[in-house]
């Protein structure tokens, strides 16, 4: 079985059932909450797979996962009818990948050694927005020491004072090996 292509089919159906019912939106909240909670409680997909959970045991589980809806709850329906329950956090991703670019939005990780100011936001957004729409979610290491590291889909800026240091350091030992 190929994930890839059956998430995607599973993601395509959701995102037009969701665009009948007038929910894409609703879904992708939906989507982004199940993610987040098949990603951070690892027993979920251990007890979705469990042949001792019924399939009404099931539902309500993924139900309670996320602030749910009809059409989410049909969908989680025909999921568990079809035993694809694994393929879940593939579907999820699937449909979010999906939903963003038909609603032309760019997702943005910032990584900073503090909190981002609204300015830096701003500037950051409109440095990679390109007339899109920008998600951008501020992730706070200190080990960075300073400046951000800014991640999309397909790209990394890393402007950190980490980073700088490490090339600083790469270049005086490539000098040094030079000398000797």
């Amino acid at each position: 079985m190929n994930t890839g292509v059956v998430s995607m089919r599973y993601a395509k159906a959701l995102l037009s059932y969701a665009k009948e019912q007038g929910a894409e939106s609703a879904i992708y909240g939906n989507m982004l909450q199940l993610l987040h909670t098949l990603q951070s409680v690892k027993e979920l997909p251990v007890m979705l797979a469990s042949p001792s959970l019924t399939a009404t045991q099931r539902l309500s589980l993924l139900c309670s996962a996320v602030d749910s809806s009809p059409v989410y709850e049909n969908f989680m329906r025909l999921v568990i009818k079809e035993e694809r329950e694994a393929l879940l956090i593939f579907i999820a991703h699937s449909y979010i990948t999906l939903y963003r670019k038909e609603k032309n939005i760019v997702a943005v990780t910032l990584t900073t050694a503090v909190t981002a100011d609204d300015a830096l936001k701003e500037k950051v957004a409109s440095m990679v927005g390109h007339g899109a729409e920008v998600e951008m979610l501020n992730v706070v290491d200190p080990s960075i020491i300073g400046g951000f590291i800014c991640e999309t889909d397909s790209r990394r800026l890393d402007a950190s004072v980490k980073r700088q240091l490490r090339d600083i350091n790469e270049q005086l030992i490539k000098q040094n090996r030079k000398l000797v």
